[in-house]
């Protein structure tokens, strides 16, 4: 499994948005987490992603213990490499630099990885291809609509080779027509590279393409 979450809890305060979530998710598939807002969606995929910690439970992602009730944990540094490495993010909003090339904010994270400046760029150049953006290389982001944007964003989000990717409403800013053609490049991925994704949605269309749908409620899983 490259994701095994066991007993997820996580409170805000009072407020208990997590209520014992146990998720697995296979290597190469594509699963979409659905339900209403507050349902615990946002919360869950920033513990999966390890940008957020769970108050119990466990948590390893391509067999790296990353949370461990009661035992070891990675913090600190050793966190944020893993998760340099080891994790990608796609957000609803793109998130690139506007002073950086398209080419330039894809190497971002293989240079902060401590990877060869030639290693960076030869992967940047490949997954730009890979998106369909080989002609758009030297444009800065003010200069690329926002399809191109995101089509960036997730070449970004890939240069590291990461075990499992992220996103967060991927094509909540975009047009019905931008909309199909990032849907069909994320799924494109799994084909191209084997690549494992977890995709937060409240776009049915998207869920209902994916592999599996979970829907939460109230910080539990009622569908699976």
């Amino acid at each position: 499994m490259i994701i095994n979450a066991s007993n997820i809890h996580k409170s805000f305060g009072n407020l208990e948005v997590l209520k014992g979530i146990d998720l697995q998710v296979p290597q190469g598939e594509i699963l979409s987490v659905t339900g209403a807002s507050g349902a615990g969606k946002t919360t869950l995929l920033q513990i999966l992603g390890t940008l957020s910690t769970p108050d119990t439970g466990t948590l390893e992602i391509d067999g790296t213990p990353v949370f461990q009730e009661g035992g070891r944990s990675l913090r600190g540094d050793a966190l944020a490499a893993f998760r340099g490495k080891r994790i990608g993010f796609v957000f609803q909003a793109h998130h690139l630099l506007p002073e950086f090339t398209a080419l330039e904010n894809v190497m971002i994270p293989a240079l902060i990885a401590g990877r060869t400046t030639q290693s960076a760029k030869d992967d940047a150049k490949r997954l730009l291809g890979l998106v369909g953006l080989q002609d758009r290389t030297s444009h800065k982001p003010s200069e690329l609509s926002g399809g191109e944007q995101q089509r960036v964003a997730i070449a970004r989000a890939l240069v590291n080779s990461p075990a499992v990717l992220f996103a967060d409403e991927p094509t909540g800013n975009l047009d019905s027509a931008t909309k199909q053609e990032i849907h069909k490049l994320l799924f494109s991925l799994r084909d191209s590279l084997g690549q494992t994704l977890v995709i937060v949605t409240h776009d049915p269309e998207l869920a209902a393409l994916c592999d599996r749908s979970i829907v939460m409620k109230d910080g539990l899983i009622i569908q699976a």
